[in-house]
């Protein structure tokens, strides 16, 4: 038979309770873990996509125009080669420029823009970045009448240019295009330009 004296009884029960509250927390803990679980909703659909633009009205674009640029503040007109082609992805119309050289242009200058239409929006979006670094993003409503206004979202700041005017981009025919726009000069100058684009 054993005996065990008040203080060792006292230290076996603390052993006990000890073992017997870490058990209960653990169940809590399963249990609280279980109804977490169980209240999570796992989204198992598909990524949504936007809907693809319909670029229809565009499609003459496709192909090589040369275009003769005028500015109001050069002394003659200058020429670039735009070359027109669809993203594989369906949702972007590009246009890759090629601005040539002339007195006042050292080298052949690149650029390209990128047009879609968000459909969620109501908009047209146009993205244009340069090899010089060059940018600038536009937005147009919907077009009308074979014409188009992009609003300078956003563009490249130049140290004499206090604002930009609108892009107006009107389609004469299939194969005849121009573009009209203008800027503010930060002396309050304004300076038009007028861009006129035949198909090759």
């Amino acid at each position: 038979m054993t005996t065990k004296v008040p203080g060792e009884w006292r230290v076996v029960k603390l052993k006990v309770s000890h073992r017997v509250y870490a058990a209960l927390a653990a169940l809590v803990m399963a249990t609280g873990a279980t109804a977490f679980a169980a209240t999570m909703k796992v989204e198992g659909t598909p990524v949504p996509m936007a809907p693809k633009p319909d670029m229809s009205a565009l499609k003459f674009l496709i192909g090589t125009w040369q275009c003769s640029d005028l500015s109001s503040r050069r002394p003659g007109p200058f020429n670039v080669t735009q070359v027109y082609s669809m993203d594989p992805s369906g949702y972007w119309l590009l246009r890759d420029d090629t601005t040539h050289k002339a007195s006042w242009i050292p080298r052949d200058f690149h650029s390209q823009a990128k047009v879609t239409y968000d459909a969620l929006a109501k908009r047209w979006v146009r993205i244009t970045t340069s090899d010089a670094g060059g940018y600038s993003v536009a937005t147009a409503p919907t077009t009308t009448g074979g014409k188009s206004t992009y609003t300078y979202v956003i563009q490249t700041k130049a140290p004499d240019i206090a604002s930009y005017g609108p892009l107006v981009f009107v389609k004469v025919s299939d194969t005849k295009k121009t573009m009209t726009t203008s800027f503010t000069e930060t002396s309050g100058r304004v300076v038009n330009a007028k861009e006129t684009c035949t198909k090759s």
